[in-house]
């Protein structure tokens, strides 16, 4: 854990390094420099851990022998010019500016806390370096501070945020599948979204993914499958990343809810199956790629071969067979649509071994072919 930070110690008035992962050490090339460091421990209990004006970061442990001193450690890789006014400030000679090593600032904590516990003995928790470092200001003060001067330019602009009760009925309109109704609490709560950025667009764009994660949670909570609600999110989510104006995020965002709810209430009006037969299709949702077969769907519920195949022909009539290849006729129907991938390669994308066979099984549930499927439904801007 403590590899690329240098560790010296300092006693006797001597200076002696353990380890040199910087060819220009400010503990080791100036002298007053590592006296402060000394100094600050001399007057404090808790390891010092010292922040320079570069968020670059020094250590220095008291110990009953003398002191241990370690770093530098940077919270961020410096640029160029931030590189030469930091070892400009520590007095390097110019042609000997190199990287310093990074850290992200929980691993500075560790490597201070892991140092102090193999000199004192002693342990320290992360909460009492950074307090008695003064690493961060007071905190409670100037949030509420913070909060004081948002509240009242929010007032200023006469902003309001939608109440619980309206996201409430928004999400009880998605879990039970009211359509029409959620698009409707939807844009009446447009009217009393609280500014989520500065920027328009982002501000939008921000509404849009809050919108749409809460929604996906609620359609499951509706009934809809983990996978469909959360293939649905992340398309939506992606898409609305990709929007160029405010009108496009809005249009998006309420495509998501509607879509959302629709899923729900379909999958509330459609023939109750059993907890087994909603797993599988789970299953074969995220699956229907892959060779799948009857014998270990069984063994993964816990049921006989014999038993799940007859219980699926009881609640879907159709056999398990014939489902995979329903779903694997479904998706390739959006790819015929939307993509310009060759026939043959969507139908080996979706699971089907051969051309041949993927059209004949195509026609059978669609009663045509892929090519005069795509002939008739492909978009014509595509």
């Amino acid at each position: 854990m403590l590899t690329g930070v240098d560790i010296f110690r300092f006693q006797g008035g001597n200076l002696q390094g353990d380890e040199k992962n910087t060819e220009y050490n400010p503990i080791r090339e100036q002298k007053k420099f590592c006296d402060m460091l000394i100094e600050i421990a001399e007057g404090q209990e808790v390891p010092v851990l010292y922040q320079d004006a570069h968020q670059v970061f020094f250590g220095c442990v008291k110990s009953e022998k003398g002191y241990v001193l370690f770093g530098p450690m940077s919270l961020k890789r410096l640029s160029r010019v931030e590189l030469h006014n930091y070892h400009m400030e520590y007095g390097m000679p110019a042609g000997m500016e190199k990287a310093l090593p990074v850290f992200p600032f929980a691993k500075i904590l560790a490597i201070a806390e892991v140092i102090t516990k193999k000199v004192t003995g002693r342990e320290y928790d992360d909460d009492e370096l950074i307090k008695e470092n003064h690493l961060v200001t007071d905190m409670d003060e100037s949030i509420k501070k913070e909060q004081i001067l948002f509240k009242i330019r929010e007032e200023d602009a006469e902003l309001y945020h939608h109440t619980y009760q309206e996201e409430r009925r928004l999400l009880e309109c998605v879990r039970t599948g009211k359509v029409e109704e959620a698009l409707k609490y939807n844009v009446d709560m447009d009217m009393g979204t609280g500014r989520l950025s500065k920027n328009e667009s982002e501000h939008w764009k921000n509404v849009a993914v809050v919108g749409i994660t809460l929604c996906t949670r609620a359609a499951i909570e509706g009934g809809l499958s983990p996978a469909t609600a959360y293939q649905l999110s992340d398309f939506y989510i992606q898409k609305a990343n990709k929007c160029k104006d405010v009108i496009s995020l809005i249009a998006c965002r309420n495509q998501a809810v509607k879509e959302l709810t629709e899923r729900v209430w379909e999958k509330m009006n459609s023939q109750r199956t059993s907890s087994y037969i909603e797993q599988c299709k789970d299953y074969i949702s995220k699956h229907y790629r892959e060779k799948i077969y009857l014998k270990d769907l069984a063994e993964m519920l816990g049921l006989s071969s014999s038993y799940l195949s007859r219980l699926f022909s009881r609640e879907l009539g159709m056999g398990l067979q014939d489902y995979i290849n329903w779903s694997r006729i479904e998706n390739a129907e959006n790819l015929l649509a939307y993509s310009d991938e060759s026939i043959a390669h969507i139908g080996e994308y979706v699971g089907f071994p051969t051309q041949s066979y993927f059209g004949s099984i195509f026609k059978k549930y669609k009663n045509m072919t892929p090519k005069e499927y795509r002939n008739r439904y492909k978009p014509t801007e595509l």
